[in-house]
């Protein structure tokens, strides 16, 4: 009888792995979801007023090709301000309490990291590295203040 719930254990084991999925969908399935683009033209979009009532741009999701700078902080107010503005809940604000340096094109940003990937970054990408963020992108709903906050849900490193 043992040796039958071995077999069967190790049989459950084999095809559990043989059967799982390698990630592949997910990549493709983000990239689809998250344009790609850059940090400056993020920074430079002025669309016109009758394109964009409320004259700011909507874009849910991007992806963006940086460079780690190797360093992390504290969440600043500003981001958290935005986030709030933004109706986003209070869980998931709390998801996002670190910022970590990125630099593009020699231009240095501090980005909101999700809490589960902090470790991960630190540990999988170098200083000086570079990555693909996945990110969700908030614009400053007030217009005094065109603030744009980047959301990193997810990498990949490069």
């Amino acid at each position: 009888m043992k040796k039958l719930l071995i077999l069967g254990g190790l049989w459950l084991a084999c095809s559990a792995s043989a059967f799982s999925q390698n990630g592949d969908g997910y990549w493709k399935r983000l990239q689809k979801t998250h344009p790609e683009t850059t940090l400056e033209a993020l920074q430079n979009v002025t669309p016109a007023v009758s394109q964009v009532p409320s004259g700011q741009p909507e874009l849910p999701a991007c992806r963006l090709s940086l460079v780690y700078g190797g360093k992390t902080r504290n969440i600043s107010e500003e981001n958290i301000q935005v986030m709030k503005k933004k109706g986003l809940k209070a869980a998931i604000i709390r998801q996002f309490r670190k910022e970590m340096l990125f630099t593009s094109a020699e231009k240095e940003v501090w980005l909101p990291v999700k809490e589960t990937l902090v470790d991960q970054i630190e540990i999988e990408v170098g200083a000086d590295e570079p990555v693909l963020l996945y990110t969700t992108v908030l614009q400053n709903p007030d217009p005094q203040h065109n603030h744009i906050t980047l959301l990193v849900e997810d990498y990949q490193v490069k």
